[in-house]
């Protein structure tokens, strides 16, 4: 009990968090309390993911809720409900899939109706939604995959790396600095993402930082719903990469890329293309990285039950055929948690050695997919 409290109180003190910095409700303590009558709250949020109307029902009672909303507009339900309490048909029936497909034969039907219809999301859909609703609680939404992989093993070694099997973890997110900054759906996004590799079990030389690359990114996201494209999302935008190393050890370089992101039920595709930004010579850490990290990538997702498999490609296009494979696996073991499983070959894992060919295997936690 005392769990489930502290999770109210944070969630009231994010959601009042939240009304300072927009339009939305008046929240208060007495708006998260489950009345004694009343054991399932609905939380209508809007684009933006501010509160607009909360509802209490009584599930033993309430069978079936309309929703009356207003027309060209998105709207979200996030349902609440009050574990001291049996959980009943309703909630569980919002949980159907086939429940999409009813209210869409109801919406039909009702030609004149002003009610908004509801179609089923994609997988990529449903998590960019979730992200964005976090996002405005904590400030900030995951970007790439977050993990820690205490062992990650390698076939064969990089030049600096004293021991085969080493602990790797990687930090991405990303801020939503603008929403509809030039046009409707089009958004101005900052990214972060870290990803380093530790010797944690080279007691001898107290377990050094082998490598950690920096990326920081700005971009703009825009959904393209209004237009029949292929892609659903296109990323624009500016991103640079570094190991942070001294003048000898320094590996950087930085790019302009496009990326479009399409998704079918739960699959999801991404094609990423991007254009080296040129450097002067007596300057320039790695002239051939593009030999070895190409000129994009293509990425694919499926989700099957609770399984998510991922296939990362890139390749330099060119007869030498240099590139590289990324393969993910996750399942979820606890709330948001999941085994995480990871084989990558090819160049590029690390820009200290982007020259150098690794065939790596690596197993730990994924925070977030």
């Amino acid at each position: 009990m005392f769990v489930v409290k502290l999770i109210k109180i944070l969630f009231l003190f994010l959601a009042s968090l939240i009304d300072l910095l927009g339009e939305q409700i008046n929240i208060d303590e007495e708006s998260f309390k489950f009345q004694p009558n009343k054991n399932v709250k609905f939380l209508i949020l809007d684009n933006n993911m501010k509160i607009r109307e909360i509802i209490d029902i009584n599930t033993q009672q309430t069978k079936k809720l309309d929703l009356i909303l207003p027309n060209n507009e998105n709207f979200y339900i996030t349902i609440l409900q009050d574990d001291s309490q049996d959980m009943p048909e309703l909630v569980e029936s919002l949980k159907n899939n086939n429940l999409e497909d009813k209210i869409s034969r109801d919406k039909n039907s009702l030609a004149n109706s002003s009610a908004v219809e509801i179609n089923q999301k994609t997988a990529y859909e449903g998590y960019f939604e979730r992200n964005r609703f976090f996002s405005e609680f904590l400030g900030f939404e995951p970007d790439k995959f977050n993990y820690i992989l205490p062992f990650n093993v390698s076939h064969n070694k990089e030049p600096k790396q004293s021991k085969k099997v080493e602990a790797k973890f990687q930090i991405s997110i990303k801020k939503r600095l603008y929403s509809n900054l030039f046009a409707k759906d089009l958004d101005l996004y900052f990214a972060y993402t870290q990803r380093s590799f530790w010797q944690l079990y080279d007691n001898k030389n107290s377990r050094p930082f082998r490598e950690s690359n920096y990326e920081p990114a700005l971009y703009l996201s825009y959904l393209t719903k209004e237009y029949p494209l292929f892609f659903h999302r296109i990323d624009v935008g500016y991103v640079h990469q570094s190991n942070g190393g001294n003048l000898l050890n320094s590996r950087s370089w930085d790019r302009l890329f496009i990326k479009g992101t399409y998704s079918k039920d739960n699959f999801v595709m991404g094609l990423k293309a991007w254009y080296r930004i040129p450097e002067k010579i007596e300057k320039d850490d790695n002239p051939d990285i593009t030999n070895y990290l190409g000129f994009g990538e293509l990425s694919l997702g499926y989700l099957y039950s609770k399984h998510l498999l991922t296939l990362s490609i890139r390749n330099n296009l060119k007869y030498s055929n240099k590139g590289a494979i990324l393969v993910d696996y996750s399942y979820p073991i606890y709330k948001n948690f999941y085994l995480y499983l990871q084989y990558f070959n090819g160049y590029g894992e690390s820009l200290s050695d982007y020259n150098n060919s690794i065939n790596r295997f690596g197993i730990g936690v994924l925070l977030n997919r």
